[in-house]
């Protein structure tokens, strides 16, 4: 998706995937990339992580700067502490908003707690990353002219509920 619109999110979407799924991930970002739609993948901001402190930069991206986050689930993504972290960000930033944000692929018929159990997934053996691509791309049109991320997080003991008609930030 072009930056035509003033939108509060960096990245229409993030890929969350395995050292191991690498080459799909590749494929899959590609295709992104094709379409126009903006995409966080590592090798494609190499210049922008040198020197970061990578932990607080993936965080904010997954928790913030994306509007959604595909996840390309395997038998090796729940064993990495890096997709760790990018889960437990995507699951924070899913629990603060009350739009769908995490979009996992299935690569196999691997688990990750919180995520394949109770999440609608697409299957990359029953469905072409084509056909995932262009159902993305209907999920962006729909939601792009949407505020960015909410700041504050669902809290309902303190009340603290973000209203769904909120004023974007000035930045």
């Amino acid at each position: 998706m072009t930056r035509e619109h003033v939108d509060q999110f960096e990245y229409d979407v993030a890929l969350s995937f395995a050292g191991e799924d690498r080459a799909v991930a590749e494929a899959f970002g590609n295709l992104l990339i094709n379409r126009k739609i903006e995409v966080f993948y590592d090798e494609y901001q190499v210049g922008e992580l040198w020197g970061k402190d990578l932990v607080d930069h993936l965080v904010n991206i997954y928790a913030r700067k994306a509007r959604y986050c595909v996840m390309l689930i395997s038998k090796y993504y729940p064993l990495k502490k890096w997709t760790e972290v990018e889960k437990r960000a995507a699951e924070e930033r899913a629990f603060r908003d009350s739009n769908e944000y995490i979009l996992p692929i299935k690569l196999d018929d691997t688990k990750v707690p919180g995520i394949t159990e109770t999440k609608g997934y697409r299957d990359l053996r029953q469905h072409s990353m084509e056909s995932i691509v262009i159902l993305l791309e209907q999920n962006l049109m729909q939601t792009k002219g949407q505020a960015g991320p909410p700041s504050q997080s669902h809290d309902l003991r303190s009340g603290n509920v973000p209203s769904k008609h909120r004023k974007s930030d000035s930045h």
